[in-house]
């Protein structure tokens, strides 16, 4: 639970493409073996196709002068196997550092190049790659977690929610929200809370998740008063302390610098030994330097 309430540092992105980040040209860079696929020339384009024709979408990210992505394209791209993998995704190659790259990547945390990313037609993170060893590893990997992917869809579509036990909902929305899916994951977590199976420490669990979904899916009301219930009623006090620095970074969602000063500033005079306070003084002098104070 640690990792989905760990400290935030809120960076606004992407810069307008320059004449030099603009999209590859897909022709130059399209798999030359038979029955080869359509590639997409945006994002956008491709999750739209993907959406609609039920496919994967196949996201491979770039960098000008990368010379692994090279050497990964030449092995791959001419290939059968390839064009196999390809036939049930809409394939899409994007630059890294462009508006675009940056914004499909922010989520996954993709930094280096050359990756890859495959979704789910619902946007669901199904396979991540970033590097490149062999095109065997490759293959292996991408066929595996495919296949898990394809059982724990199947398992998702055949749950009914309100009959599911606790754990069976945390392990479910967990994973949801892992892959991307906030939405999915959302009902499965109100369940866990709520189901009449579910032990302290689970419930508790579910709570600590199910605030940073409602926060992910932009309803930060739903997402105060849920931690704000698990501060109030939590014996952990590591627990709290998680809840408590969690709460802080809510109305930064909101544009509420002064709060969200005032509240960091609560945490460092109640907490301090938490081993987050190098972060949290950095946030809060970072938000003292823009202007913010308590009253704003």
């Amino acid at each position: 639970m640690q990792r989905a309430l760990a400290l935030v540092l809120f960076v606004s992105a992407a810069a307008a493409l320059s004449p030099a980040q603009t999209l590859p040209d897909v022709q130059k860079n399209a798999v030359r073996s038979a029955g080869n696929a359509t590639w997409a020339s945006t994002v956008e384009e491709g999750a739209k196709r993907a959406a609609s024709e039920g496919k994967f979408l196949f996201v491979e990210f770039d960098r000008q002068g990368c010379g692994h992505c090279q050497r990964m394209d030449q092995l791959l791209y001419p290939a059968f196997d390839f064009e196999a993998l390809l036939i049930p995704m809409v394939p899409v190659k994007v630059l890294l550092d462009s508006a675009e790259g940056k914004e499909m990547a922010r989520r996954p945390g993709i930094k280096e190049t050359p990756a890859i990313l495959i979704l789910s037609p619902e946007g669901r993170m199904v396979f991540l790659m970033e590097g490149f060893t062999t095109a065997q590893d490759f293959y292996q990997h991408a066929r595996q977690e495919l296949d898990i992917y394809r059982a724990f869809a199947r398992k998702v579509e055949g749950q009914d929610i309100p009959r599911l036990s606790a754990r069976e909902a945390f392990d479910t929305g967990q994973e949801l929200y892992q892959r991307g899916d906030s939405s999915g994951a959302l009902p499965r977590l109100k369940r866990a809370v709520a189901a009449p199976d579910a032990t302290v420490v689970l419930r508790e669990d579910a709570r600590e998740l199910l605030a940073a979904v409602e926060l992910d899916g932009g309803d930060s009301a739903s997402s105060r008063q849920t931690i704000q219930r698990l501060i109030a009623t939590t014996k952990d006090a590591k627990r709290r302390e998680r809840a408590e620095l969690f709460r802080a970074q809510i109305p930064l969602s909101e544009n509420k610098t002064g709060e969200a000063y005032a509240l960091f500033k609560k945490f460092e005079k109640d907490h301090p030994k938490s081993p987050y306070l190098p972060q949290v003084r950095a946030l809060a002098a970072r938000l003292a330097g823009g202007g913010a104070s308590p009253q704003q």
